[in-house]
């Protein structure tokens, strides 16, 4: 069943993740810069950034090219120049106008170690001093400026590891993280960022590696405000609210959706999704009947009761609006990709692979739009449906047989997310999904009664917020920590003990090694 207990027989010794190097990615280097040497940063380092309402941050496929490292170089000076005139005699408290060699080694061994995530031995501290003493004449501003600007140009900055001790040639066997590389990996997991003090003292001092310790600071940061929003942020991909910012309607047909409308479809969906994590479960996920709206919203939306600009909550009691995520008007819009008319491949794909988990779905072949095209022009989006999932059209049932009836089932729902209650939004689940989402439906409620039904969605859940957190894909995976992470989210429902499990694992301290 797709999505559901596992009950084959699990690895007991396999990692929640393989050794590898981890290129921060532009938003983590700007928060890093932040935290080690004060400084405000511009997005975009190493690139332009197009948000296409994908995750992309996995550990695959960071290579550094040309171009990117001469950005990085420019990042690097701006950087440095920003940091020492503002805060040189921060850098440097113990004697800023004629440091002594040991207070310029004081600044590299705590500064530059808190960037690279790790103590620096012997020889980069004395080749980084080195560096420092290029500029002599310059001065101690110059100085320093050259030491970060090379200590965010080197790889130690640019790349996190995660290999375990040092070894020559590296890890050829499992290995376990050191303490420095636990606290790295559990504060970019949660905050995108370099460790706090308390989680750098823990890898200081070893106590990070004791499992109590390890859970008090898991809990710790966890609760942090910033760890809140960063996590629930990422939800945002996993269930299509950052696809809304670049979602477009026809105007002619649809002049209400406006940018103003998107700006407000996404901080009221981004401000469900918080709540959620914060306080709800994942039952709660698909059956919650609260909104986030203010007048305008709740006007266009037909929900009573709100005025104002600022957005409340509302415990909306129209039946359309009691699915949770999935009756939420801007992920109805989000996943409706089409500017002029319903959707339900693509809102159908939304449910398969968010909620269901289902089997992997290749690209579309060359020929799909002109197939669709060659179409009646007035074909119903039910007959066109049809069309697919006829056992005839071998090309299009093979894969629109898995999803599109999830789409169809939305179909009462406009390319807005505004209710049309006239229309048919029958359908019937493909049996290969499995028996208990298999068959008829008469609308999303159906739907969503089947897919409440087991561990479907809470397993789902799992593999694609993992996903995100150990920057792998998880679905498949067979280790015996991922199922104990999913055997203690399917009885808690609690979004923040999926993190605590994650997170405590003893498969998140140690790193499998690649055959080679």
């Amino acid at each position: 069943m797709p999505g559901g207990g596992d009950a084959a027989a699990c690895d007991t010794n396999a990692s929640l993740a393989s050794a590898r190097i981890w290129r921060l990615t532009d938003e983590e280097y700007v928060n890093v810069v932040q935290a080690v040497f004060g400084v405000t940063m511009p997005a975009e380092i190493s690139e332009a950034q197009v948000n296409t309402g994908d995750y992309t941050n996995l550990s695959e496929g960071t290579n550094v090219s040309n171009p990117l490292a001469l950005n990085y170089q420019k990042a690097a000076h701006e950087a440095a120049q920003q940091a020492v005139t503002s805060h040189l005699s921060t850098f440097l408290s113990c004697g800023a106008t004629a440091p002594s060699d040991a207070c310029v080694e004081q600044f590299i061994s705590n500064r530059v170690a808190r960037a690279f995530g790790r103590p620096l031995t012997d020889e980069e501290v004395q080749g980084l001093l080195a560096v420092y003493k290029t500029s002599d004449v310059d001065g101690p501003s110059v100085g320093i400026r050259l030491v970060i600007e090379a200590a965010l140009q080197s790889g130690s900055f640019l790349y996190r590891t995660e290999l375990g001790a040092p070894k020559d040639g590296g890890p050829t066997a499992k290995t376990t993280l050191t303490p420095y590389e636990v606290a790295s990996a559990l504060s970019f997991s949660l905050l995108d960022s370099v460790p706090d003090d308390a989680l750098w003292t823990a890898a200081e001092n070893g106590s990070l590696m004791t499992p109590s310790v390890l859970a008090a600071q898991v809990d710790r940061v966890l609760a942090m405000p910033a760890a809140q929003a960063n996590l629930s942020h990422q939800a945002g991909y996993w269930l299509a609210v950052e696809k809304i910012v670049n979602t477009e309607k026809d105007a002619t047909l649809f002049p209400e959706y406006t940018d103003d409308l998107k700006s407000q479809l996404y901080t009221s969906a981004q401000m469900f999704v918080q709540d959620l994590f914060a306080h709800g479960t994942v039952k709660d996920l698909l059956s919650s009947r609260r909104m986030y709206m203010n007048q305008s919203l709740a006007t266009l939306y037909g929900i009573p009761g709100v005025t104002g600009t600022a957005f409340m909550p509302v415990d909306v009691q129209l039946p359309e609006r009691a699915g949770g995520i999935l009756t939420q008007p801007a992920v109805m819009a989000a996943t409706d990709q089409r500017p002029n008319r319903s959707d339900p491949i693509h809102r159908g794909l939304f449910i398969y692979r968010s909620l269901v988990c289902g089997a992997s779905i290749g690209t579309p072949p060359a020929n799909a739009t002109s197939v669709d095209a060659a179409l009646p022009a007035d074909a119903t989006e039910r007959q066109r449906s049809d069309f697919r999932t006829s056992t005839t059209s071998p090309g299009c049932f093979a894969c629109h047989g898995l999803f599109d009836a999830f789409g169809l089932a939305t179909e009462r729902y406009d390319p807005i997310g505004r209710y049309v209650p006239t229309i048919d939004s029958t359908a019937t689940i493909s049996s290969r999904l499995g028996p208990a989402l298999a068959g008829p439906v008469t609308g999303l409620p159906d739907v969503i009664a089947r897919l409440q039904q087991g561990r479907i969605v809470s397993d789902c859940a799992v593999a694609n917020l993992a996903q995100m957190t150990l920057g792998r894909q998880v679905q498949d995976d067979k280790s015996c920590a991922v199922k104990d992470v999913k055997d203690k989210f399917a009885a808690s429902g609690s979004f923040t003990d999926f993190y605590r499990a994650l997170l405590t694992s003893p498969g998140f301290i140690t790193r499998d090694v690649q055959a080679q």
